[in-house]
């Protein structure tokens, strides 16, 4: 709804209101009537041309352009560009002091650039002009203010009848005068007014700011349709602890919508943030025990079988004879937006309950480890399904971008849940934070691997380890580093160099230095090869680790 077409009670002043004051009774638009819906926030007599020093959005001038006289013709075409730039409101005209060669040329620069040029009667002084639009200004802001409390008590009353989004959301239709969605991208789940409105296939947002009366995220929101065509829309955030893919979609045009709509909006999301809030607390008490039930299954907690039974039991997740375990960690790109990792958790692990609903999970920092109930060794968490999930959130604009590695483990009994997640944790040692590469891997496909982590005694594991690159590691940590990247990168001393944020010939220098001290030969085939798997044992023991 454009703002023009909102009684003035419910939105800021504009320039077509300016024509209706006492003032400026018998006052003409001369120039730029396309700009009579700009806002009006204040006004004042202009004094002289520097308006880019203290001219303000919204401001009126009220002038008679003596100002302008002394200027030559370019640099007054300048200065209805920066009022332009600026986003003033408009120009109150006075004529009797200004030449007529000044008149007509600043009339056909505001109306090329859409300025409101009004002239006034010349019986009129400033100050009753000032006096009108000023006071104007403060009444609609105090209309403004009455009507946002109004919208407030209003939706607190609501908010006291505990209703249910659908609720919600059309009662702000009746407000807003279009349809309106409530949307949680993690679930793709869609609540709205029209069935039609709220049944688009996916939304694009880029996050935008109004000028003021804004206290929630705001975002132009390009929905797409399964019939391809798309829409705009206004999309909002609602605030939440653990549902930050919530938004309300109100189906208008972003630049349509009026401060008293932008208040209005904030009142339901704050309403909607609420609802979330009391069945988050709800999710949240079944979570935390869900979690630490999970959390000591895998870690072998229990000291009896029947204690695994019970915790089972409890999960309701007993029906089947075998398990399997998966680990998810996720690697935020940008380091600006680490603390989004919740987003993609929350978004995961939602779409994993939907396809499995007889998993459960354990929570921890920036990782997930799922433990599934399934009845034979060929049903278990689908590897194709899983990469299907992670693409479709690599794909979307509303996450972070983000790496990650997906462990997969072997298929036991209950009996043996930790030894299932001694696998997924061995493995996700093995693959470190620098080879987080999108991989997803089975224990099953792990070929010779598999013998580092069934050995499971690390003093074993480390008799595994060539003497000189123990000796090196101890010695060199650095050295041995640089000998790892090398050979994880085919020898190739510019790939490893740039992954070292090195030169090139200092990773030959090193690598040759340590060839001559060690006795170690990375171009030697077998030399190679202990690198290699030094490097995954190393990972396996622990960086604390000392022989």
């Amino acid at each position: 709804m454009a703002e023009s077409a909102l009684p003035q009670s419910e939105r800021q002043m504009i320039m077509k209101d300016i024509l209706c004051l006492p003032s400026l009774e018998g006052a003409v638009v001369l120039a730029g009537a396309s700009g009579l819906d700009r806002e009006v926030t204040n006004a004042m007599v202009m004094e002289g041309p520097d308006v880019e020093k203290w001219g303000r959005p919204g401001l009126v001038l009220v002038t008679s352009l003596f100002a302008l006289i002394p200027l030559g013709p370019s640099d007054r075409l300048e200065f209805y560009d920066k009022v332009a730039g600026i986003g003033i409101a408009g120009i109150i005209y006075k004529p009797g002091r200004t030449p007529a060669e000044l008149l007509q040329p600043s009339l056909d620069a505001c109306e090329a650039r859409s300025i409101p040029f009004v002239q006034m009667k010349s019986t009129i002084n400033f100050e009753a002009v000032l006096m009108d639009v000023m006071g104007t200004v403060i009444d609609s802001n105090a209309q403004l203010l009455d009507s946002f409390y109004e919208t407030h008590r209003k939706t607190m009353r609501l908010a006291l009848q505990q209703p249910s989004i659908y609720e919600v959301v059309s009662q702000l239709k009746e407000r807003m005068g279009c349809e309106v969605s409530f949307f949680d991208r993690a679930d793709d789940a869609h609540v709205g007014t029209d069935e039609d409105a709220s049944a688009f296939e996916s939304a694009t947002l880029s996050e935008f700011r109004y000028q003021k009366y804004q206290t929630n995220h705001y975002y132009n929101a390009t929905l797409r349709y399964w019939d391809t065509h798309s829409e705009p829309a206004l999309a909002v955030n609602i605030p939440s602890q653990s549902h930050g893919s919530c938004y309300l979609i109100v189906h208008t045009i972003p630049e349509d919508v009026s401060a008293f709509q932008r208040m209005t909006i904030d009142n339901y999301v704050n309403l909607l943030s609420i609802e979330l809030l009391k069945q988050e607390a709800i999710d949240q008490q079944l979570y935390n025990r869900n979690n630490m039930l999970v959390h000591d299954l895998l870690q072998g907690r229990y000291v009896s079988n029947e204690e695994v039974d019970e915790a089972i039991d409890e999960l309701s997740i007993g029906a089947h004879a075998l398990y399997q375990v998966m680990l998810l960690r996720f690697s935020v790109l940008d380091p600006s937006q680490t603390d989004r990792v919740r987003d993609l958790l929350n978004t995961f692990q939602r779409r994993v309950r939907r396809l499995y609903p007889n998993s459960v999970f354990f929570e921890s920092n920036n990782r997930l480890s799922f433990l599934r109930n399934h009845t034979s060794g060929s049903i278990g968490f689908d590897k194709d399904e899983m990469a299907t999930i992670l693409d479709n959130m690599h794909g979307d604009d509303s996450l972070p971008r983000f790496s990650h590695l997906l462990v997969l483990s072997s298929h036991v009994s209950r009996y043996d849940i930790p030894r299932a997640n001694t696998e997924v944790l061995s493995i996700y040692k093995l693959f470190d934070a620098s080879q987080l590469a999108d991989r997803y891997i089975r224990y099953e496909d792990l070929g010779l691997l598999k013998f580092f982590i069934d050995i499971g005694d690390s003093s074993k594991l480390a008799s595994y380890l060539d003497p000189r690159l123990d000796r090196l590691r101890q010695e060199n940590p650095e050295g041995f580093r640089t000998l790892a990247t090398l050979c994880a990168n085919e020898c190739s001393y510019s790939a490893a160099a740039s992954q070292l944020y090195v030169h090139p010939k200092t990773v030959r220098y090193r690598v040759e230095r340590i060839r001559d001290e060690y006795g170690v030969d990375v171009h030697n085939t077998d030399d190679l090869m202990q690198v290699l798997l030094a490097e995954k044992i190393f990972a396996l023991l622990g960086p604390n680790w000392k022989s």
